[in-house]
């Protein structure tokens, strides 16, 4: 890669290197979580993996990787590396056409997306964790910024028939996480998904929507103004290409992108056969932490999150703090907490505990507390000398460090 290249945004106006090029064909002609391609492009480098595809003779792109010395490694995941090479070409090659790559360059100059290619810096550092199952690029919409903002980041994920209880308990947790700057990831469909991405939105935290298809095929379309606003407000990307179609593969292999470009998956309400389920899944065979609501035992849309706590796969999650602990962030709040309040006196205590992160009217949280407006006042005054509550028009309010 040409280190002017490196970092970069691409656009429909950028002049490409060979190798973003080279990663954009494989965009087009592979499938998602083509483990083979990812083989031969770690193995050989991306252009050169590329030409030999073109070339078209299987038998010369296995003696490029035993020239290399890569044709153990390959071996053990692939066997036979002669007919898995040929089937790939079999499977790579139709999908060679120019008018493919001019589709995606026509709907580069027609919107405002681009790409980024794991060269780059805003490439999430997670994804490379899966290996040769990781993309070879990804396209986006939004701000490309969002991509590099995931230093802490949770995938939320569960039913798209959601109960009210579902999408409650997903909005507040999401909430109370606005202090920290938590990057919420999520694949926009409907229930748990868009409860997940609007609850980030409402509270100015990043969110990330990862789609089965094109950028350019929002799905469901239903939730078009959802999209609308993450666009806006954060970013939606795919590792397929525009004018890609959903379909029932491409979803499975969409929840692997979900469950590596965050620290930490949530589950929040899924059936035994979820898709979610299979989110939690990537998220163990990555070594990331998975959490769990629990839910009813008669509800059929909690048993899977019930048998993922029973298995020992998933922590349960009851409130923020657990979420806290799911991403490692549990510590660091625990140590916060006792040393800004340990020398606060009784009033302030019981005052500090009837405040939450959205703003309260003074008179209700004097109420919540168990005090009259003079006690409270004097508390609410200490309070906010100590940086643990702020005052706003719509009232008071904890602040970060409360």
């Amino acid at each position: 890669m040409h280190e002017a290249h490196v970092g970069r945004v691409i656009t429909a106006d950028a002049q490409l290197s060979p190798e973003e090029l080279a990663a954009i064909w494989f965009s087009i002609m592979c499938e998602p979580g083509d483990e083979f391609a990812g083989y031969i492009r770690h193995s050989l480098g991306v252009t050169s993996a590329l030409n030999l595809v073109k070339a078209g003779n299987s038998g010369e792109l296995v003696r490029q990787l035993f020239s290399v010395n890569a044709q153990d490694l390959g071996a053990a995941r692939f066997g036979d590396l002669n007919r898995v090479a040929s089937d790939a070409l079999a499977r790579w090659t139709p999908r060679l056409s120019a008018s493919a790559m001019t589709q995606s360059h026509d709907w580069l100059k027609r919107s405002k997306s681009w790409l980024v290619t794991p060269e780059s810096e805003l490439w999430p550092e997670n994804l490379n964790h899966l290996g040769w199952a990781a993309p070879a690029v990804l396209w986006g919409r939004g701000s490309p910024m969002a991509l590099a903002s995931t230093t802490h980041s949770l995938s939320v994920v569960g039913s798209r028939g959601a109960t009210n209880y579902g999408s409650c308990v997903t909005g507040e947790l999401i909430t109370e996480l606005r202090p920290f700057n938590i990057s919420i990831v999520s694949g926009g469909a409907y229930g748990i998904d868009a409860a997940a991405h609007r609850a980030a939105l409402s509270v100015g935290l990043n969110t990330i929507a990862v789609l089965a298809g094109g950028v350019d095929r929002l799905y469901p379309s239903g939730n078009h103004q959802l999209f609308d606003d993450i666009i806006a407000n954060g970013v939606v990307i795919s590792e397929l290409p525009p004018g890609s179609s959903p379909t029932k593969w491409r979803f499975l292999q969409r929840n692997r992108l979900i469950a590596a470009i965050a620290d930490a998956t949530l589950v929040v309400e899924a059936g035994k056969r979820s898709g979610s389920i299979s989110t939690a899944n990537h998220a163990t065979e990555l070594g990331r932490p998975v959490g769990a609501i629990p839910g009813s035992i008669t509800s059929t849309s909690s048993h899977g999150c019930n048998r993922l706590i029973q298995s020992g796969q998933a922590e349960l999650i009851q409130d923020a703090d657990d979420l806290l602990s799911l991403l490692g962030l549990h510590s660091q709040l625990s140590t916060l907490e006792v040393d800004s309040t340990d020398r606060l006196g009784p009033f302030e205590i019981r005052l500090l505990d009837a405040l939450t992160t959205r703003p309260t009217d003074p008179t209700q949280v004097a109420q919540r507390a168990g005090l009259t407006m003079i006690e409270a006042n004097v508390a609410f005054t200490q309070l906010n000398l100590s940086q643990l509550a702020v005052n706003s028009e719509k009232g008071w309010a904890r602040s970060n460090a409360g």
